[in-house]
């Protein structure tokens, strides 16, 4: 997109359209033939840091129907940790929480280099990092617990579950209700 195109955008619409893109690249880096752990995971942080922030940039009638929406909740709860805490793609020395995923690595057998990595959820590290940070926010309970739930729907549908699929489902919510 040059320059004259974002121009012409709103904010929250050029901070979606971010999002977007940073979707899209983090997909790309699941895998061969760019398979970059630190991309996936500067490109998770991206994406959360640019579609969360489209929610200081809408209407205020906007916003109220995005707090309804419990995958963008669960999607501002990762980039409020990934935020303060810690990068939660990650696995850093000094962490404050351990990362909340499992990494499947595809590979088939004899088909070269075909495979992908992908990043699952890992339920219980979840509920650990919404617990922990309740007890040092207790500001942020609503969030926590509508992020909570959105995680319970998770974990009672087939398995796994990917973040790329929750990312999916974010974006698509939220370009659903933005004017």
């Amino acid at each position: 997109m040059q320059e004259s195109e974002m121009a012409k955008l709103s904010s929250w619409e050029l901070r979606l359209r971010e999002a977007q893109y940073f979707y899209l690249q983090f997909l790309a880096h699941c895998g061969p033939p760019r398979d970059s752990y630190f991309l996936m995971a500067s490109y998770f942080d991206a994406f959360l840091f640019a579609l969360v922030s489209v929610e200081e940039m809408v209407t205020d009638a906007t916003k109220v129907k995005l707090k309804t929406i419990e995958v963008f909740r669960f999607v501002k709860a990762l980039r409020n940790i990934s935020m303060h805490h810690s990068v939660l793609a990650a696995h850093a020395v000094g962490a404050k929480f351990v990362r909340p995923f499992v990494r499947h690595v595809t590979e088939l057998v004899g088909a070269g280099s075909i495979g992908s990595a992908k990043l699952a959820l890992n339920y219980t590290k979840f509920r650990e990092i919404f617990d922990a940070i309740e007890i040092e926010r207790p500001a942020e309970k609503t969030t926590l617990d509508i992020a909570r739930a959105y995680l319970s729907k998770l974990e009672a549908g087939p398995q796994p579950v990917f973040i790329e699929s929750v990312l999916a489902h974010a974006q698509s919510s939220v370009e659903a209700v933005v004017p």
